[in-house]
């Protein structure tokens, strides 16, 4: 590589960039330039459009070849937005990759899990707190205790109905280089979906023994993987 690594990470749905708290000391130690980005329609009633805006001011600032990182819902203004030209690569973490004219409701269906809960224009994870916390904890590995489920849970805000049910219009991964980081033990995005997303946009495939938050459940796993995309993908 000619220069440090620049990454930016793109959270999902309900949560923040607090998300990726757990890798960011280890990515810095490492040289990079690590930024985060708060999405527009979490915790408000804003639309794909909005994150897609705010993704690309953040990379029209961007003073070096950006990796950009999208984990979940965070694939998808990855992919609206990603063909800005101070994009290196596209990295999908457990990623929704959608095509031209597709949703995440469209790509699960057409109808939201039954867990989703939707009122006023947002979608919450559980209806109620305690349906939040079981569905946050069944993701998580064997022997963890249970007060981590709550409290992450108890860090989740309502998502905009607005960008789960907006359509794709731009599709980055058409022309930028993409690799997907495939969680093998996820139970939130099934790892056989993520394979299908991951063939269709011809993303590089690295997999991860883990569930829906690598970066949370193996940092050090995680932190790896980004270093391998980013030894391909700023050159």
């Amino acid at each position: 590589m000619s220069h440090n690594p620049h990454v930016l990470l793109v959270h999902g749905a309900w949560v923040g960039g607090w998300e990726f708290a757990p890798v960011v000391p280890s990515l810095q130690a490492l040289g990079w330039t690590v930024e985060t980005l708060e999405l527009p329609s979490t915790g408000s009633t804003g639309s794909l459009a909005a994150d897609a805006a705010a993704l690309r001011d953040r990379l029209d600032h961007a003073e070096t070849p950006v990796l950009l990182v999208g984990h979940s819902y965070g694939g998808v203004p990855v992919t609206e937005a990603g063909d800005h030209p101070a994009v290196a690569g596209l990295v999908y973490v457990a990623a929704f990759a959608l095509d031209a004219g597709e949703s995440v409701r469209g790509s699960v269906g057409g109808e939201f899990p039954s867990g989703w809960h939707v009122a006023g224009g947002q979608v919450t994870l559980g209806a109620t707190r305690e349906e939040r916390i079981a569905m946050v904890s069944a993701d998580f590995p064997p022997g963890t205790p249970p007060e981590a489920g709550e409290q992450l849970a108890d860090m989740f805000r309502p998502q905009s109905l607005a960008s789960l049910t907006d359509t794709v219009a731009a599709v980055a991964w058409r022309t930028k280089p993409s690799w997907y980081l495939l969680t093998e033990k996820d139970v939130l995005v099934p790892p056989a979906f993520q394979q299908a997303l991951a063939e269709r946009a011809g993303s590089e495939i690295i997999r991860l023994a883990t569930g829906h938050a690598p970066f949370q459940e193996d940092p050090q796993g995680f932190v790896d993987a980004l270093s391998r995309v980013a030894a391909r993908a700023l050159v």
